[in-house]
Parts: C-alpha cells; sequence; structure tokens
C-alpha cells in the first residue's frame, strides 16, 4: 500500500528570484516550483529536508498532508508584528509552538496522530488556509483557538483525563482554555476548511462558541492623523524600509500606529476546561440528534399523510407496471420501491393485514416471475 505525501509552501510578501526558484528545485526530484509556489508528492519517499528551514528560508506559508493522518500547517511572520505573550496562550507542547529564529517568527501547527490515525481524504491545499496569516497578523486569533483545541482532544491527551488532573496540578491549570476570540459563532471560509480539514468536532467548536462575542465591524482609521503622532526619526526608519522593499515594513508601521489607538481589554487566560467544553459539546449533539430524529418524524408524518391520500392510485400503479412494463430488472426495481412506500403507509395506519393480503395476491398472480419474486423474499415480503 502507497503511502500518499504532500507538501506545500508559498510565498506571500514577496515573490522567489530566479535563484532562489533554482535552490529550491534543487531540493526534489519531485518538486514543482513557481515564483511563489513549491509542492512536492511522494507516494514511496519523504522529504529530505527540514520544511520549517525550507519555510525560513524562502517562503511565508506551509502545508503537510499525509495519508496516514498527519497534518501540519506553518506560518512564517517578520520578527515583531506579532506579540509573543498574546500567542503563548494557545501554545500546546508538541502540537502548537511559536518560536522566533532571527528576523522570523514561525508558527506551528503540527497534528500527527501517534497511532498513524485514519486516512485522510481531502482536496485541500494551501491556498485553503492562507488567508488566515493575514488574520493573524490583524489580530484574528480564531485559528489558535481552533488548533488549541485540536490539541487538546487528540487521543491520548493527558488534558482530557481527570486522573491527570489530580496528580498535576500544572496539567490541571493548563486544561483551562486560553482567551476566547470573537466571532467563533460566525467562521470564514478558511476557518470553516480549517475546521473539516483538521477533524475538529463540530459541537467542540459550538461550544467554545457560547462565550464569544461577534465581531465587531472595523472603524475606519485616519493614518494621517496617527503618523502626525510619530518622532520624525521613526517616520524615517519606516520610509526607508519601505524603500527598500522590506515586505513587513508596511504591517509594522500599522502596527505602531494601532498603539495610539483604544485597547480593548483582553479576556483572562483560564476560563472553562477542556473537559466542560467536551461535556458542553456532547450535550449539543445529543440535542442535535433528538432535533434531526423529530425533523425526520414530522417529515414522515407529512409524507404518509401525503401518501395516504393516493394510495389507491399507488396500488394501481403497480399493477400497471407489473401488467405492461417489461419484464426487466428497471421495472421490478420500480415496483418494489412503490410496494415498499405503500408498506411503510400500512404500518402508520396500522393496517399491515391489508397490505400483506394484498401483497400475496401480487406475489400469487407473478409466481412466475422468479426475479420479481426473489425481490420481495429478500424483503421478507413473501
Amino acid at each position: 500500500m502507497s503511502e500518499y505525501q504532500y507538501h506545500e509552501w508559498q510565498t506571500v510578501d514577496r515573490v522567489l528570484t530566479y535563484e532562489e526558484q533554482a535552490a529550491v528545485n534543487g531540493l526534489s526530484s519531485h518538486i514543482e516550483v513557481s515564483p511563489s509556489q513549491a509542492v512536492v508528492t511522494y507516494q514511496w519517499s519523504d522529504f529530505r529536508h527540514d520544511p520549517k528551514q525550507v519555510l525560513l528560508k524562502y517562503f511565508d506559508a506551509y502545508f503537510y498532508l499525509a495519508d496516514w493522518g498527519s497534518l501540519r500547517l506553518m506560518f512564517r511572520f517578520p520578527n515583531g508584528l506579532l506579540e509573543d505573550a498574546d500567542i503563548l496562550h494557545y501554545c500546546v507542547d508538541e502540537y502548537i509552538t511559536f518560536e522566533t529564529f532571527g528576523e522570523y517568527q514561525v508558527l506551528d501547527l503540527d497534528f500527527s496522530p501517534e497511532d498513524g490515525g485514519g486516512l485522510v481524504e481531502t482536496n485541500t491545499d494551501l491556498s485553503d488556509f492562507i488567508r488566515l496569516r493575514a488574520d493573524l497578523l490583524e489580530g484574528d486569533y480564531r485559528l489558535l483557538y481552533l488548533a488549541w483545541l485540536k490539541a487538546m482532544t487528540m487521543e491520548s491527551s493527558p488534558y482530557i483525563d481527570d486522573e491527570y488532573e489530580e496528580d498535576d496540578p500544572d496539567i490541571a491549570a493548563f486544561s483551562h482554555e486560553p482567551p476566547v476570540p470573537a466571532g467563533l459563532k460566525k467562521l470564514s471560509p478558511p476557518l470553516q476548511n480549517f475546521v473539516q480539514v483538521f477533524e475538529i468536532n463540530p459541537f467542540l467548536v459550538q461550544a467554545a462558541a457560547e462565550a464569544s462575542p461577534d465581531l465587531k465591524k472595523a472603524q475606519s482609521v485616519d493614518y494621517r492623523e496617527l503618523i502626525g503622532r510619530l518622532p520624525r526619526k521613526e517616520c524615517d526608519d519606516f520610509l526607508t524600509r519601505l524603500a527598500e522593499g522590506d515586505p513587513g515594513a508596511g504591517l509594522a508601521l500599522r502596527k505602531r500606529l494601532g498603539a495610539f489607538l483604544p485597547q480593548e481589554r483582553r479576556q483572562p487566560a483560564g476560563r472553562r476546561t477542556i473537559q466542560q467544553l467536551i461535556q458542553r459539546a456532547e450535550e449539543l449533539e445529543t440535542a442535535e440528534k433528538k432535533r434531526k430524529a423529530e425533523a425526520a418524524r414530522q417529515k414522515h408524518i407529512a409524507e404518509m399523510k401525503a401518501l395516504a391520500a393516493r394510495e389507491a392510485e399507488v396500488w394501481q400503479q403497480v399493477e400497471v407496471l407489473l401488467n405492461t412494463g417489461r419484464k426487466i430488472a428497471s421495472v421490478y426495481d420500480e415496483a418494489t420501491r412503490l410496494l415498499e412506500k405503500l408498506k411503510q403507509l400500512s404500518e402508520f395506519q396500522d393496517t399491515q393485514d391489508i397490505f400483506h393480503m394484498r401483497l400475496h395476491q401480487l406475489a400469487q398472480k407473478y409466481a412466475a416471475r422468479a426475479s420479481l419474486i426473489d425481490r420481495w423474499k429478500r424483503r421478507g415480503w413473501v
């Protein structure tokens, strides 16, 4: 059995030079390189380089998928654009890390099941997640919170075991959720993709969203007035970086100017525990199953009432099909489908005896049609 692996890197802030494209192309005989992307796929072999080092040297985002269940998403940021203290609330050893490497910071979401997990079947690629990098830079931490949910519910995680809470106070404290970002009730398409592809329980997301405020509409900012508050030296420094093509200069400038705006108080870390969230998710799932079951029951009642009004017509349709239709499988299938509906109606009306009497009459009349009778025998009708 083959083992499929997919690696993809993308640039966001710039394109690769010809020299860089040539260097990336030399990393693997399986690689496809363009000025803004590199893709490697394997069936039997492995990529022989560290994907994070390739990201740090050339790209801004990375996505990995293996058909045994491993998934990984990484983003590179110019150093200083994200606050370590804010991001570290969401980090979980082995799964979510945020590290500084020289002039860059890297967010690494790495989910590899210990037992190999189940097969991953998806047509997704990095383009489905690339917008999330910009969201993080704009202060939208919903991706981090969702990744935290995923990490905390990975198989064999100590954070969902009550026994560990009693034995290890550090783990007990760590099982409390980080700050809940706004907007979990209405996820963007990239976040919906993340939930689906990374297989995060949607009821767990729904439970978490109960404490999430709605996203506020972005207010227009008068950057000209804010720039006027900067010291001359800072203005010169930013202008120099922009002129030199520093890809992080614009973002760094907006972040600096944002310090002049009123700051919202962040929610304190440590609210609900992961156990409480899981329990609430189970309650929501049970309620949804009951809702669907009731909706299905009401639909069935409506269908049976509609069928009761034309019961005689349907029995006649069966007779016409068997009398005038060709003796072929499609005709027998259609007649049997109609009879199945009539059987359901008899159960709804508590008239099963009448149904079986009429079916027995049909079976006697068409006893020579072995293929038809076999269909009814498999259903236990005759």
